[in-house]
């Protein structure tokens, strides 16, 4: 007879990405600057996070010393992987993404990634940093993970003419001081008084006025407000989506300092704030999204409702 144990299940091994200190290093190094390389048009520290997506290795080959390198792939297999060049201090010197430039064409279109023997790696430097610099990062990434060996190691012809190759090295500088959007990608009409409610160090997700979104990958989508006619208010005219890193309790702290004179109720998890400003209403909803950062929606009205 089958009897299951009743003892706990072992505890999974922490991936690499979901250490608070990773995240910090990669939004001080990269910002919140976008790009297509794992996904299409996204924040790039999301998709090294993405790659990031397992238990750390450490690689040694080439590694000058007194430095480190912390290694790990995404969902298992390898396809998508990343690198963090550290170094005697712990600072994050180079960091390297192996993908394959992925883009969506179009709305009706799914996201399209070069062939494995066309990958890509992309080395992301400090403005100061020598290319030879990331030498190492170029040697881990000829290493392939044991299921993408398995393909270049098959003895079917065609099986490893499919497998992966790193077919092209790229080099980007980082400016994380950047600001990732300014006001021109907001609506034309957005009201001045309550740009200051708009974190700058978060990325855009989406804007949109009066029913649907005007910004590249929501463009056209609808803009909901069935809470605003449960709440016995009219749809509000603007919406604002972004997202940052920065951990919860810190934007909760910028709108204590921003949104003067408005209401704010708040738990560990999630808080919303009402306000006027400029002759308007707003409404903000922060929530707390663990490793994925922290949500900010934006509502706005025209008048004060």
């Amino acid at each position: 007879m089958l009897q299951l144990t009743n003892a706990p299940a072992p505890a999974r091994p922490p991936q690499l990405n979901e250490d608070p200190a990773v995240r910090a290093a990669l939004i001080d190094f990269i910002g919140y600057a976008t790009g297509s390389f794992t996904s299409d048009g996204s924040m790039i520290v999301t998709q090294v996070l993405d790659s990031l997506d397992s238990e750390f290795s450490t690689f040694e080959k080439g590694v000058p010393a007194g430095r480190k390198m912390l290694t790990a792939m995404d969902h298992g297999h390898g396809f998508e992987r990343a690198a963090l060049l550290l170094d005697d201090k712990g600072q994050l010197l180079t960091v390297g993404l192996v993908n394959g430039h992925c883009t969506v064409k179009s709305r009706d279109e799914t996201l399209s990634c070069n062939p494995a023997p066309e990958t890509v790696l992309t080395i992301f430097q400090a403005k100061d940093a020598k290319k030879s610099d990331a030498e190492p990062i170029i040697a881990w990434s000829k290493e392939l993970p044991p299921m993408v060996a398995s393909w270049a190691e098959s003895e079917d012809p065609e099986t490893r003419a499919r497998a992966q190759k790193i077919a092209t090295v790229e080099y980007i500088t980082t400016a994380p001081e950047k600001d990732s959007w300014n006001a021109s990608q907001l609506p034309a009409d957005f009201p001045k008084a309550m740009l200051g409610l708009l974190p700058k160090n978060s990325h855009l997700v989406g804007a949109g006025v009066d029913g649907f979104f005007i910004t590249p990958g929501l463009k056209g989508a609808p803009i909901y407000g069935d809470y605003d006619e449960i709440a016995g208010r009219p749809r509000h005219d603007f919406e604002v989506l972004l997202k940052t890193y920065a951990p919860f309790p810190e934007v909760v702290k910028f709108y204590q300092e921003q949104a003067k004179g408005a209401e704010l109720r708040a738990n560990d998890e999630k808080a919303l704030i009402d306000g006027v400003a400029g002759g308007g209403t707003y409404k903000i909803e922060i929530k707390d999204e663990e490793e994925e950062g922290t949500s900010i929606t934006f509502s706005g009205w025209r008048k004060e409702v």
